[in-house]
């Protein structure tokens, strides 16, 4: 099992770029909070709409590697995207619950079907077929710490990808 940590931003609409730390203290990734355009920033602000969410994942050497983008449609819940650069891999994360505290979510990637699923103050999951892959928790009574462990099973194997998707759904979500 992998280990990371890293402590987001105070605020939820920050742009700052947090660092990623493996189990030796070894930076393995970066990222940050973007903004399509300087209204949807000044609403978020000033209003706390996050009608639009997006979070990029930087390597060690500033390039951008994951992008996990929120789009939110008139109507219904809206829909996650996680896109791999590199790859140009498109993971797809729709709602399947309607439940605001414990949420549970389906991440699609080709004929690969996932579960995300959140659980109150306990850690958020990455199943597949009821197996666990990995998991998400930040811990309020640390300054919101934020630890990611990912299983030796676990075909997706990138701390980049865990980050943004878990960070983009459960720290800026809604």
């Amino acid at each position: 099992m992998k280990r990371y940590t890293y402590v987001p931003p105070k605020l939820k609409p920050s742009t700052k770029r947090i660092e990623v730390t493996d189990e030796e203290g070894n930076v393995v990734c970066t990222f940050q909070r973007v903004y399509p355009n300087a209204v949807a920033r000044v609403c978020n602000y000033v209003f706390d709409i996050d009608w639009s969410a997006q979070v990029n994942v930087y390597s060690t050497d500033g390039l951008p590697v994951i992008q996990c983008k929120k789009t939110t449609p008139w109507f219904g819940r809206p829909e996650y995207i996680v896109q791999h650069r590199n790859t140009q891999d498109i993971y797809r994360v729709t709602y399947t619950t309607w439940q605001k505290l414990a949420p549970e979510f389906k991440v699609t990637h080709l004929n690969h079907e996932y579960v995300l699923k959140k659980e109150v103050l306990d850690w958020a999951k990455f199943l597949q077929a009821g197996e666990e892959l990995a998991r998400w928790k930040m811990k309020p009574t640390e300054w919101f710490k934020t630890q990611l462990e990912i299983e030796a099973a676990c075909p997706i194997q990138e701390p980049e990808f865990f980050v943004a998707l878990f960070h983009c759904i459960f720290c800026i979500g809604d």
